[in-house]
Order: C-alpha cells, then sequence, then structure tokens
C-alpha cells in the first residue's frame, strides 16, 4: 500500500466531519504544491467513491477546483479537470454544483488555447435545468451569451443564434447590466455575420453610447462599417445621415469614405481598397455571383450617385462607370427599381436608363392634384347618399 493511500484510509476512519474535511484539504493542498499527478489522481478516486460522505466530496473537490484556476499550467489543469468528469460522470445528479464549475473553468481554459469549439462545447454539457439547485437567469444568460460568442469566433454564426435565441428568452428576467450589455453585444455581431447590416449597424451605434469609454469607438467604427456595407436605399442613407453627423466620427478612418456616401459622390477603386482592409474576413466572402458584400455595396452607391449626375444614360456607359459589364449593370438596377431603391424607369429598347428625381417639383405637384382630385371624389360620394342636396 503506498503513502497516500495509507494516509487516505487514517483520514477517512477519522469520526469527526469536520476534521475529516480539513485533513483532506491539507492533503490536497501539499500535493497540488508538489504538482505530483499521479497522487491526486489517487485523492479524486478517494473522494469520488461512493463510501465518501458527498458533503466531504463536494467540499473537498470545490477546493481542488479553486486551487487549480491559479495554476498556470493550462495543460496540467484540463488534465486533472477530465479526470474529475470521467470519475462523476454517472453522479452528475450528485455533483451538479462541482460539475458546472468544473466545465466552466475548463471551457477558460480551452478558450486561453483558441479552441472556441471545444470551448463552446464545455459550456453546453453545464446542466442549466435542474431539480437540485435554483439556477438564476442571470447565470442562464452568461452562460448561452458566451456559447455564442466562443461560436462566432469560430466563425459559426448559425450555432451562435441558437444560443444568443436562449438567452433572449432569459434576457427580461435579467437586471446586472453587464449581462445585458453582453447580450446586446452579441446579438450585433450575430446580425453582423448574418449580413443584416441595417439592424447590425443600429445596434452597433446604440452600444456605442452605452458601453464602457475604451468599447465605444470599437462598436462606433462596426456601425459605420456595416452601414456602408448595407444595400443602397432610404434605410441606408438615413443611418448615414446618423452616424455622419455624430462628432466623434470624424476621427476615424472610415470617415472619408462615410462622408463620400453620405454626400452621394462616386467612390474610387482606391477609397474602397483602402477601407476593405478595416474589414472582417466574413464581409470580404464571395457571394454566389463571385463578388463581394463590399463590391456589391459600392456598384449600388456608385450607380445612386450616378442617378444624381445623370437624367439617362446607356447601360454600356452605366457599365463602364461602374466598371462591370452592361448586362450586370442593368440586372442591378433593375433589382434596385423593383426593390424602390432606385427612382428610374428602363427602357430595354434603347438600352436606356431614365433616372427620376424623387421629390422633385412636377412630381410634388402631380401628387397634389391627385390628392385633391381623390379628396373630391370622397365629397361627392357622400353628397350622394342625401338626393336632397344632389338636386
Amino acid at each position: 500500500m503506498s503513502d497516500i493511500q495509507r494516509l487516505l484510509e487514517e483520514t477517512a476512519a477519522l469520526s469527526d466531519h469536520k476534521i475529516k474535511t480539513e485533513k483532506y484539504k491539507s492533503i490536497l493542498t501539499q500535493l497540488i504544491e508538489s504538482k505530483d499527478i499521479p497522487k491526486i489522481k489517487v485523492l479524486i478516486n478517494h473522494l469520488t467513491e461512493e463510501s465518501t460522505p458527498l458533503v466531504i466530496s463536494r467540499t473537498t473537490l470545490s477546493s481542488l477546483i479553486t486551487a487549480f484556476k491559479g495554476i498556470a499550467d493550462s495543460n496540467l489543469s484540463m488534465e486533472v479537470f477530465n479526470f474529475v468528469l470521467e470519475r462523476i460522470q454517472n453522479r452528475v445528479v450528485a455533483f451538479e454544483e462541482q460539475v458546472s464549475s468544473l466545465r466552466y473553468n475548463l471551457a477558460k481554459l480551452h478558450e486561453r488555447q483558441e479552441n472556441w469549439k471545444e470551448a463552446a462545447k464545455c459550456l453546453i454539457a453545464i446542466p442549466l435545468d435542474s431539480s437540485q439547485r435554483v439556477i438564476s437567469p442571470e447565470y442562464k444568460v452568461k452562460i448561452y451569451v458566451k456559447i455564442a460568442r466562443l461560436y462566432l469566433e469560430d466563425e459559426e454564426s448559425g450555432q451562435a443564434e441558437t444560443y444568443i435565441n436562449r438567452a433572449s428568452d432569459n434576457i427580461h428576467l435579467v437586471k446586472k447590466p453587464k449581462h445585458i450589455l453582453a447580450h446586446k453585444t452579441c446579438s450585433a455581431r450575430i446580425m453582423d455575420y448574418k449580413r443584416m447590416f441595417s439592424k447590425a449597424s443600429f445596434r452597433y451605434y446604440e452600444l456605442s453610447q452605452i458601453l464602457p469609454e475604451h468599447d465605444r469607438v470599437f462598436a462606433l467604427t462596426c456601425a459605420i462599417n456595416c452601414a456602408i456595407l448595407d444595400k443602397a436605399g432610404p434605410q441606408r442613407s438615413r443611418m448615414l445621415a446618423t452616424l455622419y453627423k455624430d462628432e466623434r466620427s470624424a476621427a476615424l478612418d472610415q470617415f472619408p469614405i462615410l462622408e463620400k456616401m453620405f454626400l452621394e459622390r462616386i467612390l474610387k477603386k482606391v477609397e474602397v481598397q483602402k477601407f476593405s482592409e478595416s474589414l472582417s474576413a466574413h464581409h470580404l466572402a464571395r457571394t454566389s455571383d463571385g463578388s463581394t458584400v463590399l463590391d456589391r455595396s459600392i456598384i449600388e452607391h456608385n450607380l445612386l450617385s450616378a442617378s444624381k449626375l445623370y437624367n439617362n444614360i446607356t447601360f454600356d456607359e452605366l457599365g463602364s462607370l461602374l466598371e462591370i459589364p452592361a448586362t450586370a449593370a442593368e440586372k442591378i438596377a433593375s433589382k434596385m427599381v423593383v426593390e424602390e431603391r432606385l427612382v428610374a424607369t428602363i427602357d430595354q429598347i434603347e438600352s436606356l436608363i431614365h433616372f427620376q428625381v424623387a421629390g422633385d417639383s412636377l412630381s410634388a405637384w402631380d401628387s397634389k392634384i391627385e390628392q385633391t382630385c381623390l379628396h373630391m371624389n370622397n365629397i361627392i360620394t357622400s353628397i350622394s347618399k342625401y338626393p336632397e342636396f344632389t338636386v
């Protein structure tokens, strides 16, 4: 029989639970200081046996977890944590609190090594629906948001969305600002990944006003990036105006392109290239037609800018201006007209696009005449209900 086994048996023979617990903790401290992993595993085996009282096992294992949290050697801690989980996998209900703590700290170790998916899997295995202990909404939201953030780091936005939706089911019960902010930040990032740039830009801009000071500039930068990448149209124009008028924007590297977009000026390749260097990888991913989201955004913006400069333009000239084939220019313009993001008519026989100025004086005059006629028609219809007044 080894020294550690003899010592553990002597400790187990003690009748006073308090003294016994303190003795186990003392043994644990000595073993951790010597970093004797084989003997630590012998201690863990002893503590997780059914013959050891649960109250002692739980307390000592909690002390072990706390002690290994402060050890610099991540691999050493991971080995011990995994060994404990393996030993108690058939008794999870009895050790729920310890399992949760083990998996949370194991996730932090994986995260430190940038093993995002493994870290997420550790957190997913934490029991959050338990009849053995009360789990607060704050804790649930904290875990779900952390899982979502880890999946985003691994560029798996679909999985991230699943867990942020679970967090959203509990967020109304949360009062701590840090959890609410973490949820909003993660939601904005998921919208960004899903190319819901309009909503993402709005969320980022909101965060740029409520986050801690050192994070506000980053959130504002993200808001500008998403607004620039959004589909050209009235909705984006409103967001661009909000960002352009914010005094903080002028100090950012993205301001020149933001200003040109807001003022509806045509963007040059060199300006777009410089801006693209500040974007994330998912912003520059290729779509089904081989272009990037940025390509589409710039082409649509330049098309709108051209509509302010020309009364009409041929498909060939528009393609030359946008640096794309004439057929592609026609297709993009058609789509924008159908989606009411561009006010124009397309003459396919003449291969011409006729731009119209939304809200010009002639259109306004026509609109007023139409409204007056409709109003008059309603009056006549109402009067006709009373024959004595129509003689």
